[in-house]
């Protein structure tokens, strides 16, 4: 896979949230939780529970009824006063995202650095699991037509035959594996709302991680996520046409 990376970071970056997630192998018992998030407050002083549900349907034989079983997680988010950064801490996993303005990899990464030794100060060693980077793109295009032809901005949508017209929406997912960093690529893509007048906007968010092999040393971890970047970078670069990079440096 090749792509053209830019020389300098764009002054509109198109990154409406961008995600480093670490998932264990075992999960935090509900005090410590509770304990490491307070830790974060001076931080991230607004805290907000977190509760997710999941639901095991068993189907016994003999035609016997279903067996339903919910399980509720609970975790923690906290936010920066401005609510841009945020951390969550989940019972098997640790969050931490940057919304919109992206202020740079530099800057998020070094974030990532601090919060994980304080997270490992007040957890003992759990082994890793997974490992991966996520960043979510709304990339808005102005409709200079009636619709707006995409491809002149973006390689990565769905094709119709034109006999059908114009598409008003869709959604695409394509998972592929990048064997020279051991991990997987996960590129969704869809027509999303527009916040802003007389505009489209699309969605390319990019996931790449690793399940396999994943680093428990911290070198090596974060050595591992600065290739993730780098993949992230290559790949969204390919996904776009220098019409778009023109957006993006205005």
């Amino acid at each position: 896979m090749t792509g053209k990376v830019a020389s300098q970071p764009y002054k509109r970056p198109p990154i409406t949230e961008a995600v480093i997630a670490v998932q264990f192998a075992a999960p935090v018992p509900a005090d410590d939780l509770r304990k490491v998030s307070r830790r974060f407050k001076a931080r991230y002083p607004g805290e907000q529970e977190v509760k997710t549900l999941g639901v095991h349907v068993v189907n016994p034989p003999g035609g016997r009824s279903p067996v339903t079983n919910v399980q509720e997680t609970v975790g923690h988010r906290r936010a920066s006063d401005d609510a841009t950064e945020i951390v969550l801490f989940m019972p098997d996993t640790l969050i931490v995202s940057q919304l919109a303005p992206y202020p740079g990899w530099t800057s998020f990464f070094t974030r990532f650095v601090r919060d994980w030794k304080l997270w490992k100060r007040e957890i003992s060693f759990l082994r890793i699991n997974r490992l991966g980077v996520r960043y979510i793109n709304r990339i808005d295009l102005p409709i200079t037509k009636d619709y707006v032809e995409q491809e002149e901005y973006l390689n990565i949508y769905i094709q119709l035959p034109e006999v059908l017209g114009p598409t008003t929406s869709y959604a695409a997912q394509a998972v592929l594996n990048m064997r020279d960093i051991n991990s997987q690529l996960i590129i969704n893509t869809a027509i999303v709302p527009s916040p802003l007048l007389n505009h489209a906007s699309f969605l390319v968010d990019i996931d790449i991680s690793r399940t396999q092999d994943v680093p428990q040393r911290d070198e090596d971890l974060f050595e591992l996520l600065v290739k993730f970047r780098d993949m992230k970078n290559m790949v969204f670069e390919a996904c776009i046409t220098d019409r778009a990079r023109e957006l993006f440096l205005r």
